[in-house]
């Protein structure tokens, strides 16, 4: 029998928690409900889970320290929470978050959100050789990146736009194609919020803007992988 999706859900409103809960336990998920960051650190800490839910504002500390430990568990994040200002979903996104979901939210568009960043993740292993880029290699069946043999740590978005260029070597795609490759075609995510995840993973590679080994960006174009296979 295969195993149980395992989520872990911080909110620290009982209401709003039990409604979610109830609705993510419908579609056959394991719900880890935690309501303040302490306990959820520890959880954190010693247990794994396949996706995470935080809300910011929480008792006992917050969930941009939450957010941080699973980005360095390279576990797939949603945030949930008040702030919804475009500034605040950018720092979210900075930070690692995978998706951002602002309060009052309908329960069934939070496990929308779920099914697809799962659908991602899953999409990525569906490659098992291992793609070599001179000093990079990208593992689709561990889902492990190295850089002159220095594992980094991607967060799950970054991952799944690296894939999705690196599987198209030397072809432009359009802030649109990664869009609805990556986020499924997402209403809500604007170019702005592509850019500043190709951002953070050239940073995580190093990469020179104005002088790129890896990704190439095209003004009102795309981007473009430009690195050469190696055997």
């Amino acid at each position: 029998m295969k195993n149980k999706v395992s989520i872990i859900y911080v909110e620290d409103d009982a209401s709003s928690a039990e409604i979610l809960t109830l609705y993510l336990e419908r579609q056959g998920y394991k719900v880890n409900h935690f309501d303040n960051a302490a306990d959820a650190k520890r959880a954190l800490a010693n247990l794994n889970f396949d996706l995470a839910i935080f809300d910011i504002m929480l008792p006992k500390g917050d969930g941009i320290e939450l957010l941080q430990l699973a980005v360095s568990k390279q576990l797939p994040s949603i945030m949930v929470t008040a702030k919804i200002t475009e500034s605040d979903r950018l720092l979210g996104f900075d930070l690692g978050a995978d998706d951002y979901v602002c309060k009052p939210y309908s329960p069934r568009e939070v496990v929308s959100r779920v099914q697809a960043l799962l659908k991602r993740t899953q999409k990525t292993n569906m490659v098992i050789d291992t793609l070599k880029f001179g000093k990079l290699e990208i593992s689709p069946h561990t889902k492990l990146v190295t850089l002159a043999s220095k594992p980094l740590k991607l967060t799950a978005l970054e991952y799944a736009l690296l894939i999705c260029l690196a599987k198209r070597p030397l072809q432009i795609v359009s802030r649109e194609q990664l869009i609805n490759l990556v986020w499924q075609g997402a209403s809500d995510i604007t170019d702005r919020t592509v850019d500043t995840h190709l951002a953070n993973l050239r940073k995580k590679l190093a990469d020179s803007k104005k002088a790129p080994i890896y990704i190439a960006t095209h003004y009102g174009q795309g981007y473009q992988f430009i690195a050469s296979k190696t055997a």
